[in-house]
């Protein structure tokens, strides 16, 4: 047991995931990742030769790592077209103003450099790790790089940005579980939603996990992340136990149940603010017409409640 919990804990403090990609996910975004570093290598250069522009370097050494996220985790909140194009061309511009501006401090404009794109990057929600060695490539990269000046936005940046990102819509199209962008994906894979009263079970961390573990993709969170998710979600549920202050006619209330004690009212009427008439809307007594004190049905009810417009009922803020 001892040495059970002494590996554990050595595992949890390396960051070993017990949950890890399938083999095909594997096979799959290896693959995918070596075309797409050979379309951005042949693609730049034969494009730059097609329009003779003359070009000293025409690969982001950065894009390397935009292609570990794009086909590793392309379902990432960093690997999304905004924060790859945004991310590194904001992170460009940054680290060639550093270099003209304090080129003769190398080690200041690279420290610099990195620090104001991660500040950029945050502020307009672009953040992208490859950006900051983008920004840091800027001044390091040499007299190369440095002849560049501000062109080295557009050409290797923005270039190599939009093919990768074209490349990487392109080759994960065929597999349904990693299409990119996210939004390719979520809108054409709607989850089965079940309705609070069609509940009769608790969710576990089980359930959790294997729900983290259906998911498909590679999901850039520890172990000990989920976990922490899942008990703060709990928390929440049980702490959660706000009332409303008022009671509207016309308005419509759930008690935030689940499986059969889940119930969804509509306030008809209040009468001198002391009875309420309601109906009920979904539940186990669904259809029923009945009344009580007002005092009871605010301790009876947690929220407002709407029904969608796929006829989900959903909470109101």
């Amino acid at each position: 047991m001892m040495n059970n919990g002494l590996t554990k804990e050595i595992k949890l403090f390396l960051g070993i995931p017990t949950i890890g990609p399938t083999f095909k996910e594997i096979i799959v975004s290896s693959f995918t990742a070596l075309l797409a570093t050979l379309c951005v290598i042949y693609i730049s250069k034969d494009l730059l030769s097609y329009f003779n522009v003359h070009a000293n370097i025409y690969i982001l050494i950065p894009i390397a790592a935009t292609s570990v996220l794009v086909f590793v985790v392309p379902h990432g909140a960093l690997s999304q077209p905004w924060q790859v194009i945004v991310g590194n061309l904001v992170s460009a511009f940054i680290g060639v103003t550093c270099y003209q501006y304090f080129g003769n401090d190398l080690a200041t404009a690279a420290a610099l450099s990195v620090s104001f794109s991660i500040m950029t990057m945050s502020l307009l929600r672009c953040v992208h790790p490859p950006g900051g060695a983008t920004a840091l490539g800027a001044v390091l990269g040499g007299d190369t790089i440095h002849q560049l000046g501000y062109s080295y936005l557009l050409i290797p940046t923005l270039l190599n940005c939009l093919i990768i990102i074209s490349v990487a819509i392109a080759l994960n199209y065929p597999f349904s579980w990693r299409r990119y962008p996210s939004h390719l994906y979520y809108k054409n894979n709607l989850t089965n939603t079940i309705s609070p009263g069609a509940r009769a079970n608790e969710v576990t961390v089980e359930d959790f996990m294997k729900a983290v573990t259906e998911h498909g993709s590679f999901i850039d969170m520890t172990d000990e992340g989920w976990n922490e998710i899942f008990e703060k979600a709990k928390q929440h549920a049980e702490y959660d136990n706000v009332h409303p202050h008022n009671i509207e006619s016309g308005q419509t209330y759930s008690n935030g149940k689940i499986g059969k004690e889940w119930e969804i009212r509509e306030v008809l009427t209040i009468s001198n603010k002391k009875t309420v008439k309601y109906f009920v809307l979904a539940g186990e007594n669904i259809n029923l017409l009945e009344s009580c004190s007002v005092k009871e049905f605010i301790a009876w009810s947690k929220f407002k409640v709407n029904k969608n417009n796929i006829g989900i009922w959903e909470r109101l803020t």
